[in-house]
């Protein structure tokens, strides 16, 4: 099965370590160098009691993104990787944003802020991060879910294109990619989820309808690279070493007028929504607290 119908199948694709080594290294280092990414990173308990600044805390295209300062061709004219996502979403396809994404190890994080999140599902630890370092993106573990939440009413043609810059262990918070998930089409966040072990899950398009599915847990060397659908879920284990992981993301989405690429036929194959008016119900928008919700002791 060549890497196409992969993904036709399963909505992944592992390229392997295709991209230059020593360049990622050196764009790791960039990265590791610009900042203080220890004590100096968080803001005050309370400074952020003062100030939650919630919303919009995250690197975006053309707006406080370190992504864009970097000359990327070396990724984004890569020839397998150029081949296979024309053929995928079409020549004319537009990259929706460009992003670094930072593991944040636990001993880098105050203890204030350990308490808050632990309960939190998706730990994005933007608006904990004073301002002037919020031009990349940092997490502390998050659970499956699926990149259409970025995108309500959109339909889920995106594909999302993920770049390790360092070797990724088992304790660095690899991807765990739950292959073919992209069934039940467009699904809410928190999904529902059980029996999750090393090698499967079972998830749901509801409490009633449940399917079995594979599980990739994507460890791999500096320059692998993975691309999925928006309709894929995938999440992550918190840190459990004091490496961070350090990746490069891409979203990338189709021009309308792409009518016969290979996501079009990806899909027809789908057998649910295609987008959704509402993509979570985890957390109040007018709150920075996560709200109690019913699917938590499934996602346990």
């Amino acid at each position: 099965m060549n890497i196409l119908d992969n993904f036709l199948k399963k909505g992944l694709i592992n390229f392997g370590s295709i991209i230059d080594k020593k360049k990622c290294k050196e764009l790791h280092d960039k990265v590791f160098s610009s900042r203080d990414l220890s004590e100096g990173l968080f803001r005050s308990e309370k400074d952020f009691l003062s100030n939650p600044d919630s919303k919009k805390t995250n690197p975006g295209k053309g707006k406080n993104n370190f992504a864009e300062k970097f000359d990327l061709s070396f990724i984004e004219k890569n020839p397998v990787v150029k081949k296979n996502i024309d053929l995928l979403v079409g020549e004319d396809h537009e990259i929706l944003l460009k992003n670094f994404v930072i593991g944040v190890p636990d001993n880098w994080i105050p203890t204030w802020l350990k308490k808050k999140t632990e309960k939190q599902l998706a730990a994005n630890l933007g608006s904990y991060v004073k301002p002037e370092y919020r031009d990349v993106t940092y997490f502390r573990g998050i659970d499956f879910h699926m990149d259409l939440i970025d995108h309500a009413n959109s339909i889920g043609d995106n594909i999302t294109v993920y770049l390790y810059l360092n070797d990724v262990t088992e304790d660095m918070s690899p991807l765990n990619v739950i292959e073919g998930s992209h069934v039940f089409g467009a699904t809410k966040f928190p999904h529902y989820l059980k029996n999750n072990t090393v090698n499967s899950i079972e998830y749901g398009s509801s409490e009633k309808n449940f399917k079995k599915f594979q599980k990739k847990v994507l460890i791999a060397e500096t320059g692998s690279l993975f691309l999925w659908s928006s309709f894929i879920l995938h999440g992550t284990q918190p840190q459990k070493c004091d490496t961070p992981r350090i990746s490069l993301r891409y979203d990338i989405k189709p021009n309308k007028k792409n009518k016969n690429t290979l996501i079009a036929k990806f899909l027809n194959e789908i057998q649910g929504d295609l987008s959704m008016p509402i993509v979570r119900d985890d957390i109040d928008l007018n709150s920075t607290d996560h709200k109690q919700i019913k699917f938590q002791k499934i996602l346990k």
